[in-house]
Parts: C-alpha cells; sequence; structure tokens
C-alpha cells in the first residue's frame, strides 16, 4: 500500500515490476492515487477512533458499530442476516462477536420461534445505556478526525461521491466481506 511521501508513480512501478506488465494499462494512475488515498485515510482514521474508543471503553470500533446498528432498529433488534449485511462482516464473524458482546450483557441472540432458521440479535438495556455513555466522546472524535479535515461544502462532494461508489458496488457476491 502507498505510505506518505511515497509518489502512486512508485507504487505503479512497484507493481510493474512485480507482475511484469505496465500496471498503468491495469489501473488508471488516477484511480490508483483515489484509492491508496481512500486507504491510507480509511486506515488511519479508523486506526485512531479504534484506539480513542477501546482506551476510553474497552469496546473495539467493530462492537460500537453492532451496537449502533442494534440502537438504530425497531426494538433494538435485527436478524443476525441484516445486522451482518448493515455492519459488512460475515454471518460467522457477526456470530462470534454478538457471542462476546451477549458476555458483556451488551445484547442477547436468541432463535425466532416462528421460523427456526432466523436468529435475533437484540440489544439489551445494559447495552442501550452503554452505548449512550461511550456513543457523545466517540462521536465528538469522529467529527474531529474525519469532519475536521474538510469545509462541510467538500465533505457534502465526498459524501456524495463515496455514495456513488457504494452504490455502484452493492451486491455482495458471497458471504463473507
Amino acid at each position: 500500500m502507498a505510505t506518505i511521501g511515497k509518489p502512486v508513480s512508485a507504487e505503479i512501478e512497484a507493481l510493474s515490476a512485480v507482475l511484469g506488465t505496465d500496471a498503468s494499462k491495469l489501473l488508471d494512475p488516477t484511480v490508483a492515487r483515489a484509492w491508496f488515498a481512500l486507504l491510507i485515510a480509511y486506515g488511519r482514521v479508523t486506526r485512531a477512533l479504534s484506539t480513542e474508543l477501546m482506551d476510553a471503553s474497552g469496546m473495539s470500533l467493530a462492537d460500537f458499530d453492532v451496537l449502533a446498528q442494534l440502537v438504530r432498529s425497531e426494538d433494538y433488534r435485527l436478524r443476525m442476516s441484516e445486522l451482518a449485511d448493515a455492519v459488512l462482516i460475515s454471518k460467522s464473524g457477526l456470530t462470534r462477536r454478538i457471542d462476546r458482546l451477549a458476555v458483556n450483557g451488551w445484547v442477547t441472540r436468541r432463535r425466532c420461534t416462528e421460523d427456526g432458521r432466523v436468529h435475533w440479535a437484540t440489544l439489551t438495556p445494559l447495552g442501550v445505556r452503554t452505548f449512550k455513555a461511550v456513543a457523545p466522546a466517540h462521536l465528538a472524535a469522529v467529527a474531529e478526525r474525519f469532519g475536521g479535515a474538510l469545509p462541510a461544502s467538500e465533505m457534502e462532494r465526498l459524501t456524495r461521491d463515496l455514495l456513488k461508489i457504494a452504490a455502484k458496488n452493492s451486491e455482495r457476491t458471497r458471504d463473507a466481506v
């Protein structure tokens, strides 16, 4: 992956050397710059937010994401398959995460009585209280680390552009992401 200070052309040259062909014919340098910038920004922001959240609450960023999805849902519950789609992890990965969150008393996982194939993840009252306690500081950190990087007009443009990319890639090709 590209690092700050290392030009993308060097990345393309390195890929070309490994592949034995001109990588710029496979990946336009403009796309490569944007892709590497996205990876760098995503990695740095999520690492910083994850560290701050873990230090403050003992909760991972992925744990927070699960609680956030549940707190936004009707009756604080979702089918495990819906939750897996929302948090972008595999169903088996989500099952392990929910089991860990259940140990903390933040969620429960139960089989649907009407359809035994369906499992529900439900935020517990302790999970709601925990989310309410943790969310303000985390959202302030998101505002600072992500929102503080661009003026509102540029953030709106970035949002539109990222949503276009997301829409083009909305179909999942397999269970694991």
